[in-house]
């Protein structure tokens, strides 16, 4: 069947983000999910395919973890772009992590949690106090 581009006024930009982070981790294509979905639309003469209480929220979360002798940096840029592939993540880190000066209120609303196991995570002084809020300290967070 030839690929055909098709364009879904009013769908939910949200919801959309969430289907394209799931079906991605489990190797597949958000036309792969909708088609299934249709599908089941259809077999059920037009009832919802998806029984009352069911929520993609249950999916696991998307986690970047960084590991022993990692070391990374995050700009405000950087988790917007994650969270644009990924939808909202967590953050786990045994090495060293270094958020920059831009990221904000706003960029971290985008991170479920911060975990910092071992190793050292650096802040901006200007949001120390949003990071104490997201993450659990086993390591050290230090602001700068």
């Amino acid at each position: 069947m030839p690929r055909k581009t098709v364009a879904i006024r009013g769908l939910n930009t949200e919801l959309y983000t969430e289907v394209f982070s799931m079906a991605k981790k489990d190797g597949k294509n958000v036309a792969d999910v909708v088609n299934n979905a249709l599908e089941q639309y259809l077999n059920n003469d037009g009832t919802e395919a998806v029984t009352a209480g069911q929520t993609l929220s249950n999916s696991a979360e998307f986690i970047l973890a960084i590991d022993d002798d990692g070391e990374i940096s995050l700009s405000k840029d950087d988790i917007k772009e994650i969270a644009m592939e990924m939808g909202p993540f967590a953050i786990e880190s045994n090495g060293s992590l270094v958020f920059e000066k831009d990221v904000d209120k706003n960029a971290l609303a985008q991170i479920t949690r911060i975990q910092v196991k071992s190793g050292i995570v650096k802040v901006p002084r200007t949001a120390y106090a949003q990071f104490l809020i997201k993450c659990k300290i086993q390591g050290k967070l230090d602001k700068y």
